[in-house]
């Protein structure tokens, strides 16, 4: 008997739960939008998370990964960014004719990159290797930094 009703109300729950999930916009849009943050794929998540959010201010899977997504998404504009101008400040460098001009623009580089890092706000919840890569670019802006203008102050 325990079985029977036992097995009932876990049917019941699980169908509850399908019903719930499969015909609430809100849940669908932030669990395929937890899925996209998954894969890496930040923005998608954050325009999902966002979609299902409008719909239900009271969904906290959405509010969360709305939150997260933003967060990574800005992470992961720093690695483009940092990886863009690492290569711009290495065909400065690389130039025959190395100038004080590019010096300066190196300079304003590095002091950009470094402010731009400590403007992100990691948490708990960010991807470990992708603040692992802000770092890595942080560290390689500071040392261009030091190297070119501690000498020289």
């Amino acid at each position: 008997m325990f079985k029977v009703i036992f097995t009932t109300l876990i049917l019941f729950v699980v169908g509850m739960l399908l019903f719930f999930f499969g015909f609430n916009d809100s849940y669908k849009y932030s669990m395929e939008a937890r899925m996209k943050y998954f894969m890496g794929d930040y923005e998608k998540a954050h325009e999902l998370a966002k979609k299902a959010f409008d719909i239900d201010p009271y969904n906290k899977m959405a509010f969360s990964i709305l939150s997260q997504s933003k967060i990574s998404a800005e992470m992961a504009d720093y690695v483009q960014e940092a990886d863009k101008y690492l290569q711009k400040i290495e065909m400065l460098t690389n130039k025959p004719d190395f100038t004080t001009r590019d010096k300066l623009k190196i300079k304003m580089i590095t002091e950009i990159m470094m402010e731009k890092f400590n403007q992100l706000n990691p948490t708990v919840l960010t991807d470990k290797e992708l603040y692992a890569a802000c770092i890595k670019r942080y560290k390689k802006f500071k040392t261009i930094h030091e190297r070119l203008f501690q000498s020289a102050e």
